[in-house]
């Protein structure tokens, strides 16, 4: 049934709720475990990240398509799997690595991973690139031939859902290629703990699945996309 305009239709309104809470739980859950990861630990995942990221091609066969020679990445922070040597690993080969720059809006910019990291304001304490800007927005990463875009998250499941740290900044970022031509649509990559692959996780309306996800031993495509 078509609900009048203005009205809310509360079976709708209780699956979101649902959503909103579930996520919520499943943050508190997968944060905990992260905060439980010993040095060594997180040493071995971003060594093993950056293994399995330096077979590019691997990547790259995803989108059918060689690979462009510029890869959109983050740095990671606090208990995020590390990004570091991943990114070291690109660079060796010959793979330009963009970092995202936060505006006060919100919205994400882009420059390039020049080695030299300063801390963001917003949020506070972020490692963001310490060059200029190149890039505005998911359009500026398409305009300058990214076809692989690596995104932050705290768990996927085997359709693409993915759980973010709920800042948003992703989601607005991902909002856009709502007006650009799905051919030209980078593959957007996951980056999570193996034990982070989950069979369900709770999504809105608004969030955008991703197409793969990358753990510290595989390289996953998922059917859906």
């Amino acid at each position: 049934m078509t609900m009048p305009s203005g009205e809310h239709d509360p079976v709708s309104d209780s699956e979101g709720s649902a959503a909103v809470i579930g996520k919520a739980e499943l943050r508190r859950e997968v944060r905990a475990r992260r905060r439980n990861l010993s040095d060594l630990d997180r040493s071995e995942v971003e060594s093993a990240l950056a293994i399995r990221v330096g077979a590019i091609a691997e990547i790259a066969a995803l989108v059918a398509a060689p690979a462009s020679g510029c890869l959109a990445a983050y740095a990671s922070f606090g208990t995020e799997p590390g990004t570091g040597c991943l990114r070291d690993i690109l660079e060796i080969s010959g793979v330009r690595v963009l970092l995202p720059v936060t505006r006060a809006n919100g919205s994400l910019a882009w420059a390039w991973d020049d080695g030299h990291l300063t801390p963001g304001t917003i949020p506070p304490g972020i490692p963001e690139p310490h060059g200029p800007v190149v890039a505005e927005g998911i359009d500026g990463l398409v305009e300058l031939g990214c076809t692989v875009v690596l995104v932050p998250a705290l768990a996927v499941d085997s359709t693409g859902n993915r759980l973010g740290q709920a800042g948003g900044y992703y989601d607005r970022l991902l909002a856009g290629l709502d007006t650009i031509s799905p051919a030209r649509h980078p593959l957007l990559v996951a980056v999570v703990h193996d034990n982070e692959v989950l069979e369900s996780v709770p999504a809105e309306p608004h969030d955008r699945a991703v197409d793969a996800v990358l753990t510290p031993t595989r390289v996953v495509r998922f059917r859906n996309t």
